[in-house]
């Protein structure tokens, strides 16, 4: 297996002199220089060059007015425009709300459809985000175990469901599983919560890192009734490497529901809201030369994906199934290793790796005895944190034995 990229993806691409000044949340600015950080996940590659003039054009002007509540008109057009062609959604500019990244997103759906004491379905394990938006709206996040492969299960669902069950949250495709789930599961789990009254939240912020033969499937392009029963919520993170411009936005297929959303959220009052300049990013990014520099990020993440599960599946006794979306391994830890937490802080101390444990706080009890590392980096980069893991595991190996 070749594991060259190209050169817009290759060692070189990599600023690493900026990364350790620029990127936080875990990620190289805030690691000593010599750690590899395989931890957020967020690419260590510029953004697209056609984002990147888009942004020196507008700043050129030198205007930066007040903005639309609701996001500039255009960036709702290129939104739902991009979901009808690439996503086979009905999706109109006035069913689109920018929010300043699509956490954000999630916390106002909460807020908007939970009150205090209602109970909200979250998967285990899952992306910490979820418990806190349901938790911050007042809401109780009851957890409902899913793993790779069982299909989703109205009827394992409906032992979760109490009369104060208000929301079921999906990530599809799902971090940290790197699953994507079937059209005929979300038609079946969709129904099952528009004929019982419950809202269904798809954080769908994955959906443009999916490795064939896996298919990706939008709740927005579900039937008409099936899809007003809910919204998407959805950023620029993952596949422009847009994490500092926060933006994002929210999806519905109801654009009367879309505007209580948006009278109810801080964004009229200019509280809340989203700069015009990340817009305008965003536009670009889905504008043709975006979308052509994102199909070459794909091919190079397949790339790097498979580099990861070769060295994963050479390691004694780690298991690791190749994600069928995202650009994280959700890596099991051999038996009788300590804990995921013991083992991270290991790592990062003599092997001088970071990755992030299966611990609660970040994705359920479920995680336990599972670390999550991000592949969105170039071959050689990837390769050393690679060694060390391997280095690392080996030598825990050899201490509890």
């Amino acid at each position: 297996m070749s594991t060259q990229p190209t050169s817009r993806f290759g060692d070189e691409a990599v600023p690493l002199e900026l990364l350790r000044a620029r990127a936080h949340n875990q990620r190289w600015a805030e690691q000593p220089d010599d750690v590899i950080p395989l931890t957020a996940a967020d690419p260590d590659f510029p953004a697209a060059p056609v984002i990147r003039q888009a942004l020196i054009d507008y700043v050129s002007s030198g205007v930066f007015s007040y903005g639309p509540a609701g996001g500039l008109f255009e960036f709702r057009q290129a939104v739902a425009r991009h979901w009808r062609q690439q996503r086979s959604a009905d999706l109109d500019a006035s069913g689109v709300i920018a929010v300043n990244s699509a956490a954000a997103g999630l916390a106002l759906l909460c807020r908007h459809w939970l009150s205090p004491g209602d109970e909200a379905i979250i998967g285990d394990p899952v992306d910490f985000l979820f418990g806190h938006g349901v938790r911050a709206a007042g809401g109780v996040p009851v957890t409902w175990p899913i793993d790779r492969f069982t299909p989703l299960d109205p009827a394992d669902l409906e032992r979760y469901l109490t009369p104060r069950t208000r929301l079921l949250c999906l990530c599809n495709p799902h971090n940290p599983l790197g699953r994507c789930f079937r059209r005929d599961e979300l038609e079946t789990l969709v129904r099952f919560c528009l004929e019982r009254g419950i809202k269904v939240l798809s954080d769908e912020i994955w959906s443009e890192i999916v490795y064939p033969p896996a298919t990706f499937t939008s709740l927005l392009a579900l039937a008409p009734e099936l899809a007003a029963n809910g919204a998407v919520v959805h950023g620029f993170s993952k596949s422009f490497g847009l994490a500092g411009l926060r933006v994002g936005y929210v999806a519905m297929a109801d654009p009367e529901a879309a505007a209580r959303l948006l009278a109810g959220s801080e964004q009229p009052s200019t509280v809340d809201g989203v700069s015009t300049l990340s817009q305008v990013a965003a536009m670009a990014a889905y504008s043709p030369d975006g979308l052509a520099w994102l199909a070459e990020f794909q091919a190079h993440l397949r790339q790097r994906r498979d580099q990861t599960m070769e060295a994963l599946q050479a390691m004694p006794g780690v298991q690791a199934i190749p994600p069928e979306a995202t650009y994280v391994a959700w890596v099991r830890l051999p038996p009788g290793s300590a804990s995921a937490e013991t083992v991270v802080a290991q790592l990062l101390e003599r092997q001088r790796l970071a990755v992030v444990p299966g611990s609660p706080r970040w994705f359920g009890q479920r995680a336990a005895g599972h670390v999550r590392l991000c592949f969105a980096t170039s071959a050689g980069v990837l390769a050393e944190g690679l060694e060390r893991l391997a280095a690392g595991l080996e030598e825990a190996a050899r201490q509890s034995g």
